[in-house]
């Protein structure tokens, strides 16, 4: 076919040896395309070499310029190159795809138009179609029957196979109603099926089953249909995509299907949930397909695990799980749920939940398994964080109530009254205490806090009376609720008997850590009434002597004429 290019005229461009005219016009059109464009002689090299030539070969025009572009490009033609010279003689035109390898190596596909002016100038335009022809051969190659459908049901595409085995050409059957096309004339049951299968994935659910259909000739055959739909990024079913085998004489060559066939199914067991790591394998332990979820959670691509062993992903002391696996999977049990550890690419640890699956042939022999791991590492982590605050809060609260009790135990009153306000007085120690623990998630509470909880009533603004200082100490629990109430008893015994019971009456508190850990706590009171060494241990003298004994701590007790000092030394 014939035909004529129209080249603008504009300006010159240098390098071409023909009238001025012609290269104003070829200049222009080389300055206006964004394809790769470039003229040679029908005898000799390249004349012209524009932009797109350069962006998509590689080769600049001074590189290209004066060199065979055929050579430059090795090009390789669909026909010889004697007629298509003689073509272009005749005819002056000519189109087909050629192939060019570029400057890095690289082959593209492209679509090229060439025209042959008078002067014996060529002028070739070539579009890349190497994305498109590399996914026309895929489709076009494919040993199943393959079209595409928008979501209304009209075929746009379909693939060689289903036409020409088929007997249809592509006029027949594109545009139209997929249901309408003859492969389904004969039969409006089986119209209404691929009416139904069509709703169905364009709801976004996959159809499979098997159909009649008719090929040009009039003879009935059955198809293994399906209709998948097929959805963008966001997610959304943006068109569908039918295919189909041909299973009528499926007892004649089935043993060219059985790989197919594995295939399938090991697909089905995959595409079950694409969110964990989905592995097959034959019964020898060798893997046979590998997901992105299994490249994730392992660390090994499909291309580095499909064919090794699956104890790849086992830890040298668990290797006899998978032949205990194996041996199951043999005898048709399902294995579901099963928490062991793996190991990733690079020799972490990971704990995973196990569900495997045996894998049977058309014949229903058991040929493989089909492997789904779940990644439960900071599951399990949580569970195990969850059980240690469970039992550290379980610790706690004993031994909370164990504090309670002694206080309620120690506790001793003439009056009912007495009583109940000793009792509450310590429990509220306690629970000082703990409201500093849930502020430090049960680690501790820090003494300085602890203190000036404990001796707050006494610390008014501006007042003098209670002077603490030390260096921060985080007490663990015990040892934390063990000095709040100690702290309470003293302070309680000084408003009552002591330095807090008169108005210029003085408690200090000073403390220090040693570097071996060793805690001395020392409480003096100064300004109080003349003190004498009581002749009998008062219940707060012995709860404060009973908790140090708890903690293997020492308590000492100076009643001085002027205050009573205690001194309290403990590992903390």
């Amino acid at each position: 076919m014939q035909r004529d290019v129209e080249l603008p005229a504009e300006h010159e461009s240098p390098g071409i040896d023909v009238d001025s005219a012609r290269a104003e016009r070829l200049a222009s059109l080389l300055t206006l395309s964004y394809e790769p464009m470039f003229a040679w002689r029908l005898d000799g090299p390249v004349e012209f070499w524009n932009t797109g030539a350069e962006r998509l070969y590689g080769f600049a025009a001074n590189e290209a310029i004066g060199r065979v572009s055929h050579t430059l490009l090795h090009t390789r033609w669909p026909i010889e190159f004697t007629e298509l010279r003689s073509r272009l003689r005749s005819e002056h035109y000519w189109s087909g795809e050629l192939r060019h390898i570029c400057k890095d190596g690289r082959e593209v596909i492209v679509d090229s138009r060439m025209q042959l002016l008078g002067d014996d100038t060529v002028l070739e335009v070539n579009r890349d179609v190497t994305a498109a022809a590399i996914y026309r051969a895929v489709f076009n190659q494919s040993g199943i029957f393959a079209g595409i459908m928008d979501l209304q049901g009209y075929l746009r595409e379909a693939n060689n196979l289903s036409l020409e085995w088929c007997g249809y050409t592509r006029e027949q059957v594109l545009d139209r109603l997929f249901w309408e096309t003859p492969w389904w004339r004969g039969s409006e049951e089986m119209q209404a099926r691929i009416r139904h299968a069509t709703a169905q994935a364009a709801a976004g659910q996959v159809f499979r089953e098997e159909l009649r259909y008719w090929l040009a000739d009039g003879s009935e055959r059955v198809v293994d249909f399906a209709m998948h739909p097929i959805r963008d990024r966001s997610g959304k079913v943006a068109f569908l995509n039918p295919t189909g085998i041909d299973i009528t004489e499926r007892k004649r060559v089935a043993a060219e299907l059985v790989d197919s066939e594995q295939r399938l199914r090991w697909l089905a067991s995959i595409v079950e949930s694409s969110d964990d790591a989905i592995v097959s394998k034959n019964l020898d332990g060798v893997i046979t397909s590998w997901n992105r979820g299994a490249e994730r959670v392992f660390g090994y691509t499909a291309e580095e695990a499909v064919g090794r062993p699956v104890t790849i992903v086992i830890p040298q002391d668990r290797h006899d799980e998978e032949r205990t696996i194996l041996t199951r999977i043999r005898r048709g049990e399902r294995i579901e749920h099963f928490e062991t550890i793996r190991q990733r690419k690079h020799g972490s640890l990971i704990v995973v939940s196990l569900t495997v699956s045996p894998v049977k042939n058309a014949e229903g022999k058991i040929v493989g398994a089909s492997k789904i791991a779940r990644d439960i590492t900071e599951q399990k982590r949580n569970q195990d964080h969850i059980a240690t605050l469970a039992r550290e809060a379980e610790h706690r609260s004993k031994n909370l109530l164990a504090n309670v009790q002694a206080a309620v135990n120690l506790s001793k009153a003439a009056t009912v009254d007495g009583l109940k306000e000793a009792i509450e007085g310590r429990i509220r120690a306690l629970a000082n205490v703990t409201s500093l623990f849930v502020e430090s998630r049960w680690i501790g509470a820090e003494l300085s806090a602890i203190a000036a909880r404990e001796l707050e009533p006494y610390s008014e603004t501006g007042s003098r009376r209670v002077a603490m200082d030390g260096p921060q100490v985080l007490l663990e629990p015990d040892a934390a609720q063990a000095i709040a109430v100690t702290l309470h008893e003293l302070a309680t015994n000084a408003a009552k008997y002591g330095a807090l019971s008169v108005a210029d009456g003085r408690v200090d508190l000073r403390w220090s850590h040693e570097a071996d850990g060793q805690l001395q706590l020392r409480w003096t009171e100064i300004g109080g009434p003349p003190v004498q060494e009581p002749t009998r241990r008062g219940f707060g003298r012995r709860v404060i002597e009973q908790l140090m004994v708890q903690l293997k701590g020492k308590t000492r007790f100076d009643w001085r004429a002027e205050g009573l000092v205690c001194e309290i030394g403990l590992r903390a």
